[in-house]
């Protein structure tokens, strides 16, 4: 069974390679980026082996830094890969144990999982100098990469069924706002050791020993606990290692089997109340009904309950980080990536209504209206968090100059939103099923999403440079910082503007297609 969960797998990549050129294009970038990642970063860890067990514990920080970050970016970006979604295993007479070792094993196959495997293997030659600890490397990067897997399979398939409530969305919430804050902590306890001039000077150990208490670290505290003769340390970590890999994969089977028992979803059969706010903020024209429709589904939706808490709790990386360290500079590029992944957020809002979209072809909405009207919820939605999180930096004051920060904070929202809306209404992109894991993602979603990845990136960069120079030039200059900012805000409804109407000349020339690609977005 493992042997066929892991073919299929392999079926499906291949199918949707040969059927799309930019999934094929994606896939070779991801390999070939992975490749030259474990180029870059495994002589490097080998190089560690020449060194003395106090240089190469720096091993032990780094790994456990990165199994932290896997769990967290699956809750917090990327979602994890969901190509063989156990929903559709339903119909077949499977146990759940056992359809759970064939997605583990097509898990490990993945390139991410691949590339943490490399780097594993790598890591054990960081302890050639210390000979006995080159077997603890090696059940200790084993515990360390089923770890990562396992943990980002649990928690993000017990949170999916968390959140399937209101009272689960708000719990859900809280955790991953507190899962996002563990990389930060481990970061300040790294940064308590003392600062060298030369690799021959480091003493990574303290930091090592305090990283190995974190759960993902007891897997690779192993080689450091036996090169310095700690056995009953060793012993300690390894059994809180497997104990956790038991606790992860016990979550995660029993999650399997109520998603193998479990009625299939569908996204009728429930009564969904009109409210009686958004109607009279929003108005009854065309745009304010498909604006009220979207604020609604943005905290009725588990999907996009996820995504706006990835948008909105990422950014706090940089704002705590200035906290920490004094540097005005990481707070105000905080806020201005929260306005920048705020207004992307519209970006596949189109591939979340799916098939339902048919609804604005078959009433004559134009699509202005479309791409204004999911403007405006999304400006409702995240303006708030934007304006909150900018506010607060400057009244703790790691923000120094407001203004030029307010002129590029209020052009970054507004040309995401001009970019998402323009440009989603060409690639509208990929998103989870209804009722489905709202932290899921899928290589055939990436395929589209280099793309679109590659757009968000560069796009805003492009966009707001004539407001970035303007700040630039203006920086301590009063009345000349007011006038950046009514430049940037003019600047960045002009461009929303635009993006509006191209966007809606796409909806109006090429609804019926777009809707057959609709058809096929949800996975």
């Amino acid at each position: 069974m493992t042997a066929l969960v892991v073919r299929l797998r392999f079926r499906m990549w291949w199918t949707a390679m040969t059927r799309s050129s930019l999934h094929l294009v994606s896939s070779v970038v991801g390999i070939i980026a992975a490749l030259a990642v474990v180029g870059l970063l495994g002589p490097a860890l080998g190089l560690l082996g020449l060194r003395p067990p106090r240089v190469a514990a720096l091993t032990v920080p780094i790994f456990t830094t990165a199994t932290l970050m896997w769990v967290v970016l699956g809750l917090a970006a990327a979602g994890v890969d969901n190509v063989l979604d156990p929903a559709r295993f339903a119909v077949l007479p499977l146990r759940a144990r056992t359809l759970a070792r064939g997605l583990l094993a097509a898990a490990l196959t993945g390139v991410p999982a691949l590339l943490l495997t490399l780097l594993a293997v790598a890591q054990c030659f960081s302890w050639a100098g210390t000979p006995r600890a080159v077997p603890a490397a090696v059940l200790g990067g084993v515990i360390g990469v089923l770890t990562a897997v396992l943990a980002s399979r649990a928690v993000t398939t017990l949170l999916a069924g968390v959140m399937t409530s209101h009272a689960g969305r708000l719990v859900g919430a809280s955790i991953v706002s507190l899962a996002t804050l563990l990389p930060l902590a481990l970061n300040l306890v790294a940064a308590r050791g003392r600062r060298v001039d030369a690799l021959f000077d480091l003493d990574a150990r303290p930091v090592a020993r305090a990283a190995s208490w974190f759960p993902s670290g007891w897997g690779w505290a192993l080689p450091l606990d036996v090169a310095e003769g700690r056995w009953s340390t060793a012993v300690v970590h390894l059994v809180l290692g497997v104990g956790l890999l038991v606790v992860l994969w016990t979550v995660w089977v029993r999650q399997l089997e109520r998603m193998l028992t479990s009625p299939l979803t569908s996204s009728g059969g429930q009564r969904i109340g009109r409210g009686r706010i958004l109607p009279v903020l929003l108005g009854s024209t065309p745009t304010g009904i498909v604006a009220a429709r979207r604020v609604r589904a943005w905290y009725r939706d588990s999907r996009l309950v996820a995504i706006a808490l990835r948008t909105a709790v990422l950014p706090v990386f940089f704002v705590l980080q200035a906290v920490i360290t004094g540097s005005p500079g990481l707070a105000g590029t905080g806020v201005v990536t929260l306005a920048v992944f705020a207004g992307l957020t519209l970006m596949n809002d189109l591939a979340f209504d799916g098939e339902a979209w048919w609804l604005h072809v078959t009433t004559g909405l134009r699509g202005w209206e479309d791409r204004l009207g999911r403007a405006i919820a999304s400006t409702l939605v995240f303006a708030p968090s934007v304006a909150l999180t900018f506010a607060v930096s400057v009244w703790i004051g790691v923000i120094g100059e407001p203004l030029p920060w307010l002129a590029v904070v209020l052009a970054s929202f507004l040309g995401a939103l001009a970019l998402a809306v323009g440009v989603g209404a060409y690639l509208p992109g990929t998103a989870p099923r209804t009722g489905g894991n709202p932290f899921a993602a899928t290589s055939g979603g990436a395929a589209q999403g280099c793309l679109t990845a590659l757009i968000s990136f560069i796009g805003p960069v492009l966009l707001i440079a004539p407001v970035v120079v303007a700040a630039v030039l203006t920086r301590g200059h009063t009345a000349w910082g007011w006038a950046v900012v009514v430049f940037g805000g003019l600047y960045g409804l002009g461009l929303l503007v635009a993006g509006v109407v191209v966007g809606g000349r796409r909806l109006d020339a090429r609804a019926p297609e777009l809707l057959v690609q609709l058809g096929r977005a949800q996975f």
